[in-house]
């Protein structure tokens, strides 16, 4: 059906209102952005595009898995007739947990389990048996200095549970994870403990994640269920003398080259100026990734193939990029906008979805001195629901183009219950309710027009 045609009846079936063109003009502008809405709530494939992706089972980088996700996807941009498809060479880590990963604490001749899995980039132990210091933070680690010599560090700071914002409250814990292996190494510690990142209070799904050792001697790290970080906290309490004994079979392996995937939808009058939509491909490898990040590959293609559907070319070159290596290091982010600048290409904005698949509720970003032209885009976006649209970071893939002079912004779902899966075995096509993937998946599309046709 040709755009115009498709757009006005779409419009006029939502709004239930009759226009007569003497007396009322047409805005094309809502047309085209209440069209991008119901062409996606009423024919999206995206949950069916999700299903699929995630039977493959996780797609941590360097892994056979990782290599499925790159060429599904690359069948699957090629099957929507995109233009330009293409798999950019990528330099990945490539680490794995292997096949046996255990803990127990004995105290007062009681042993008790703990629930845990390796954290992303520790090493492996046959056996570590140590006594365990419980600590809040990395200055607390610091300060007991030679005290740390030979002990497993219990890094135990929840997540704020009164922060309204759960990746405000994420923000504040995650630095245990992410370089507390590393402070507690460079004294002298054998191994790492961290309680897992997730609201849940009394929950025995370990959270994974990636740390960084930097400098520091790489040392078994790993991330317990709250559940167990709360019987270990409480056993300590009553007997730190008590021993805990870890085993992990977590390998470094070589890095191996891998792919980001990209595709276009040419723009009618200005095909050099990219606006990119995107997701990252790669997942932990507890869980299926589905919210993390399966949710934002799948709609970022869904914005591409609505505009196709729609027969609605935006005036600059749209451009979908499912990024690699994103949970362990950014490396395709990072390739993605390298290339971009030795090849002089103008990215005048991108967005990228990695919050989760939970209904959209705004957007956030580098908007810099856009503030009255965002005001007026969130009468387009009123199809969708209620949005915000805040000053903040775009997102890890996105921001390495800010460097480009692009707008780099994110989708923002509600987080309220996204660390419940965030890194765990619960991460699964099941936890995502279809309805709020294409809703946000229309969001993304409406804002991805307005940049590649009004901006």
């Amino acid at each position: 059906m040709h755009i115009t045609l498709k757009i006005l009846t779409s419009f006029a079936l939502t709004s239930m209102v009759t226009y007569s063109s003497a007396a009322t003009a047409s805005d094309p502008v809502a047309d085209a952005t209440t069209a991008l809405n119901n062409e996606i709530m009423a024919s999206s494939t995206a949950y069916e595009n999700l299903r699929e992706l995630t039977s493959m089972g996780h797609r941590l980088s360097g892994t056979a898995n990782a290599e499925r996700a790159v060429q599904w996807a690359k069948t699957k941009l090629e099957a929507y007739g995109f233009d330009n498809v293409t798999l950019q060479p990528v330099e990945v880590p490539h680490w794995e947990r292997g096949h046996h990963e255990s803990g127990y604490v004995v105290s007062n001749n009681q042993t008790t389990n703990l629930k845990l899995a390796a954290l992303g980039n520790s090493s492996g132990t046959s056996g570590i048996t140590a006594g365990v210091i419980e600590v809040k933070s990395l200055s607390e680690v610091t300060r007991l200095g030679e005290a740390v010599r030979g002990k497993i560090i219990f890094y135990n700071r929840p997540m704020d549970p009164t922060l309204a914002s759960t990746f405000e409250a994420y923000g504040r814990a995650v630095d245990q994870r992410s370089s507390g292996p590393r402070v507690a190494s460079g004294l002298g510690a054998v191994a790492v403990l961290v309680r897992s990142m997730t609201t849940l209070d009394n929950n025995d799904e370990p959270h994974t994640g990636m740390t960084n050792f930097g400098s520091s001697p790489r040392i078994p790290s790993a991330a317990l269920s709250t559940r167990s970080a709360n019987d270990l906290s409480a056993i300590l309490r009553d007997d730190p003398t008590a021993q805990l004994h870890l085993e992990l079979s977590a390998n470094v392996l070589a890095p191996v080259i891998s792919y980001n995937v990209y595709a276009e939808y040419l723009g009618a009058s200005l095909p050099h100026d990219y606006v990119v939509v995107g997701g990252h491909l790669d997942s932990w490898d507890l869980g299926q990734g589905a919210h993390d990040d399966g949710a934002g590959v799948v709609q970022a293609i869904e914005v591409v193939r609505a505009l196709k559907a729609l027969n609605l070319r935006p005036k600059r070159t749209v451009r979908v990029v499912l990024f690699m290596s994103e949970e362990n290091g950014a490396a395709g982010a990072r390739e993605y906008a390298k290339q971009a600048g030795l090849k002089n290409e103008k990215h005048v904005a991108a967005l990228e979805s990695d919050e989760g698949g939970f209904a959209p509720i705004g957007f956030s970003g580098m908007f810099g001195g856009m503030r009255s032209r965002l005001d007026l885009w969130k009468t387009y976006l009123e199809p969708v629901g209620p949005m915000t649209l805040r000053d903040g970071e775009g997102g890890t893939d996105v921001d390495p183009l800010a460097s480009l002079g692009a707008i780099c912004y994110g989708l923002n779902p509600d987080s309220t219950h996204y660390f419940d899966y965030h890194h765990a075995a619960n991460d699964r096509f099941e936890a995502v309710n279809k309805t709020d993937l294409h809703r946000g998946a229309a969001a993304m599309a409406i804002m991805t027009y307005l940049f590649a046709n009004e901006y």
